[in-house]
């Protein structure tokens, strides 16, 4: 027997904020950037009517998993016309890959997508123009890297894969 996949949708007379439990991450990202739309104690836990149609569209886009979409309504004449592109960068994968970071070790995000060793550089870049992100984290945490390298908060995934 096919296991069905739970969908909830919440609905304003604009927009309708999908999410698919399934696909949850729970990177939190949604409940940082509004906390008061969305509320992992409470039931329902998405109040899509406590922010505007701009923000949830905004913050949707951030999604990592790709767990909560959105669908304009057929009244709602707003649009977004925000595109990420990087230029020369090559799409490693359409889903962030989940690493593990140690506090204080140097990493070298790839940013053109040509590496053998992604999400890290290993030196393709070279003659691209692209140079690779250099960072390290103050703690240890998990984090969803970007792989499909339009992100616009790299090297972490902000959702740019949906539009990929």
């Amino acid at each position: 027997m096919e296991k069905k996949s739970i969908i909830k949708e919440y609905e304003t007379k604009d927009i309708t904020v999908v999410w698919k439990p399934e696909l949850c991450i729970h990177s939190g990202l949604c409940v940082n950037a509004l906390p008061n739309v969305y509320l992992p104690d409470k039931s329902p836990w998405i109040s899509v009517e406590k922010a505007s149609t701009k923000h949830l569209i905004e913050q949707i886009e951030t999604c990592p998993s790709g767990a909560l979409l959105y669908k304009l309504n057929e009244k709602n004449n707003f649009t977004n016309e925000k595109i990420i592109k990087m230029e020369n960068s090559e799409v490693a994968g359409k889903v962030p890959m989940m690493v593990d970071l140690e506090a204080g070790k140097n990493y070298a995000w790839c940013a053109c997508g040509h590496s053998s060793n992604q999400p890290w550089c290993d030196g393709s870049h070279e003659g691209t123009g692209i140079k690779p992100v250099v960072f390290k984290v103050d703690e240890n945490k998990k984090a969803a890297m970007c792989m499909c390298k339009q992100t616009g908060n790299s090297p972490y995934c902000d959702g740019s894969h949906n539009r990929v």
